[in-house]
């Protein structure tokens, strides 16, 4: 059996995913952002989720690594836009927020990276996208489940 690429959706969705990253690190870096745009994207996680998180809950969010999180947010928290803590329930457990500093740094470049998705969506029907946002949920809730029988 031949395996057709140009077929494949994880191909696509990584090549989508490669060209955002790369577009989103261009707007950054000429708005003299110091952070890549996956340190970007857990200040945003942390500032929509709307209260301190664990790095575990954190991780989960993000779909990523604790460790590479954990590099991350070590680079947010020397620049004073994200504190860690320890959690009022558990000691143990280390949580992670932003700070004012954080929050008001990152309002600066929302905008400019809403301008970039309104970009990329441009001529893409509301009902395509919606489409598109059910079809990708499900792939990520059967690779869910299929990761976690493993």
């Amino acid at each position: 059996m031949h395996f057709d690429s140009e077929s494949s959706p994880g191909f696509a969705i990584g090549r989508v995913a490669y060209l955002i990253r790369s577009a989103m690190a261009a707007v950054l870096k000429d708005a003299g952002w110091p952070f890549s745009p996956e340190e970007t994207q857990t200040l945003i996680t942390l500032l929509d989720a709307g209260k301190s998180l664990s790095m575990n809950e954190l991780a989960s969010l993000m779909i990523r690594d604790p460790t590479t999180v954990k590099r991350q947010l070590d680079r947010l928290v020397k620049q004073k836009f994200v504190e860690r803590h320890a959690s009022s329930e558990d000691a143990r457990i280390v949580m992670i927020g932003m700070t004012r500093l954080g929050e008001q740094k990152l309002a600066k470049v929302l905008p400019l990276l809403d301008d970039l998705r309104k970009s990329t969506l441009k001529g893409i029907s509301k009902s395509d996208l919606d489409a598109t946002q059910n079809v990708l949920g499900k792939m990520q809730r059967n690779l869910s489940t299929h990761a976690s029988r493993k």
